[in-house]
């Protein structure tokens, strides 16, 4: 889960990101929880990236809470691919080439900041590609697999 802090129009906002699968995030704005469909995300802190702040809390529409999780969201960019949401040792593939996966599917497990997290697949579709193993040490965006959409 990472936390910012906005200022909107003078308010200040905390903003828990619960899940994020590339295009729905499970947000919490001053702990009320939301559900929001994103129409473009990109990493903060990088020269010439941007980041599309959730909407107010009058915009978006409320959820269920749901319980919190360890599971970290991967993200698909164009073309199916899976790509490390942070630095990280890769501890289990939990998929192979060719097999089928739906949204949420766990494909592989990774060790970072000293938690153990799921990497699911974030589309549906079929195992191209695998392109790390048990042990390898992954970085930030780097492309973890391969998914032909279905």
């Amino acid at each position: 889960m990472k936390t910012f802090e906005f200022k909107i129009d003078g308010k200040d906002y905390k903003v828990d990101i619960e899940r994020f699968d590339g295009k729905r995030a499970m947000v919490k704005v001053d702990g009320k929880p939301f559900e929001i469909d994103v129409k473009k995300a990109t990493r903060a802190g990088f020269p010439g990236r941007t980041v599309t702040p959730p909407p107010r809390a009058a915009t978006a529409r409320p959820a269920a809470p749901e319980p919190p999780s360890a599971a970290i969201s991967s993200v698909a960019t164009g073309g199916g691919q899976v790509v490390a949401p942070m630095p990280g040792l890769i501890l289990d593939i939990m998929t192979a080439v060719g097999d089928t996966v739906g949204i949420g599917t766990p494909i592989m497990k990774m060790e970072a900041m000293k938690m153990e997290n799921e990497i699911p697949a974030p589309v549906t579709g079929t195992i191209l590609e695998i392109r790390v193993k048990k042990g390898d040490r992954v970085s930030t965006d780097q492309v973890l697999a391969v998914i032909q959409e279905a």
